[in-house]
C-alpha cells in the first residue's frame, strides 16, 4: 500500500532498507517491509521476482549481497520516492482495483538513471543468474512474458518455463541494456549527473532527486483514482505535517487537483526560502506516486 502524498513515514530499527525516506516518503512501513528479496513476491507477486534463479537444479547459485542491494535500492526508489511520479507513461491511467486486467497506473516511462548507478549494478550482478530474458516483464516477438513464464519452478523441483538460468553478462551487455531492458524502458541511462536520479542516498541527507529537472512538471492528476484523495486526506496530512503539507496546497493551478484554482500560485511566487521548499513540496505531493 502507498501514499497519495508524501510525508514522513516512521520506520522502526528493524527496518533496513528504504530508511533514507523515512522523513519524506510515498511509500508505507507496510511496503517497507516486503521491499527485501525475501519478501518481495508478496509485494508485486512471484512473476515480478528478480529472485526466480534463487533455486536447486538450474545451475544457480543465491544472489550476491551486492547484486541484491541493487534490486532493493531500486523497489525502494520505486515505491518511495515523490520523484518518480514525475515520468508517469499514462496521464489517463487506472489501478488494478479498478481494471484487472488493463492496470496501468504503476507504469513509468524513460526516468534518467545516473549512469554509475547502472554501472555499479551491471557490475554487482553480472555473474549472478537470472531467467534468459531481457525484461521482467514485457513484450516481444511472441507477445506479453514475463520471467516467471521462463523459471517457474513446479512442486517437484522441476522447471516448467520455457528458459532457463544463465549469468547476466549473458543476458545485459552492460549498465547500460541492463537498466533500459530489465524494467522494459522504465528507465534510461543518462551520464549527465546533473539530469540524473539516483536510487539511493545517505540516510539523514536531503534526498538529491528532488534538485533534479525541475523543469520536467508532474502529469495532470487525472487517472480515476485520484478522485481518492479526499478532503479528510488532505486535512489530516496537513495538521500532521504542516511543513510538508501547506493545508490548502491542492487549491494551487499547478497542483493538478480537481479543486485547483487559475491564478493561485502563491507558492511558486514567494520568495522565502522555506516557503520555496513548500512549494517545491505542494507539487511533488500532487504528483500521485505511482504504484503497481
Amino acid at each position: 500500500m502507498n501514499k497519495a502524498i508524501s510525508t514522513p513515514t516512521f520506520m522502526p530499527s528493524d527496518v533496513t532498507v528504504c530508511r533514507e525516506y523515512q522523513h519524506e516518503a510515498c511509500c508505507t512501513l507496510d511496503t517497507v517491509r516486503k521491499v527485501p528479496t525475501q519478501t518481495m513476491a508478496d509485494l508485486y507477486g512471484a512473476e515480478y521476482s528478480h529472485a526466480l534463479c534463487n533455486i536447486t537444479g538450474l545451475g544457480a547459485s543465491a544472489m550476491s549481497s551486492a547484486c541484491k542491494a541493487y534490486f532493493d535500492a531500486e523497489n525502494c526508489f520505486y515505491e518511495c520516492d515523490k520523484n518518480v511520479g514525475k515520468f508517469r507513461r499514462f496521464d489517463t491511467c487506472n489501478e488494478e482495483d479498478a481494471d484487472v486486467q488493463n492496470h496501468n497506473a504503476w507504469e513509468i516511462e524513460a526516468m534518467p538513471i545516473s549512469s554509475s548507478v547502472a554501472d555499479g549494478m551491471f557490475q554487482a550482478c553480472k555473474d549472478d543468474y537470472f531467467p534468459n530474458g531481457k525484461s521482467i516483464w514485457g513484450s516481444d516477438a511472441n507477445g506479453w512474458v514475463s520471467w516467471e513464464g521462463l523459471v517457474n519452478i513446479a512442486s517437484n523441483g522441476t522447471n516448467i518455463g520455457t528458459g532457463t538460468c544463465v549469468k547476466a553478462s549473458e543476458i545485459w551487455t552492460d549498465g547500460k541494456d541492463m537498466v533500459e531492458t530489465l524494467w522494459s524502458g522504465s528507465f534510461k541511462y543518462e551520464a549527465d549527473s546533473s539530469k540524473a536520479y539516483v536510487w539511493s542516498f545517505a540516510e539523514g541527507s536531503t534526498n538529491p532527486n528532488n534538485a533534479k529537472l525541475p523543469e520536467v512538471k508532474y502529469p495532470p492528476m487525472t487517472c480515476a483514482y485520484h478522485a481518492n484523495i479526499g478532503a479528510s486526506e488532505i486535512l489530516n496530512a496537513s495538521q500532521t505535517y504542516p511543513d510538508y503539507c501547506p493545508v490548502d496546497w491542492h487549491l494551487d493551478e499547478n497542483s493538478g487537483h480537481s479543486l485547483a484554482v487559475a491564478g493561485n500560485d502563491r507558492y511558486k511566487s514567494s520568495s522565502s526560502s522555506k516557503t520555496k521548499l513548500i512549494a517545491f513540496v505542494v507539487s511533488s505531493i500532487a504528483a500521485m506516486f505511482v504504484v503497481a
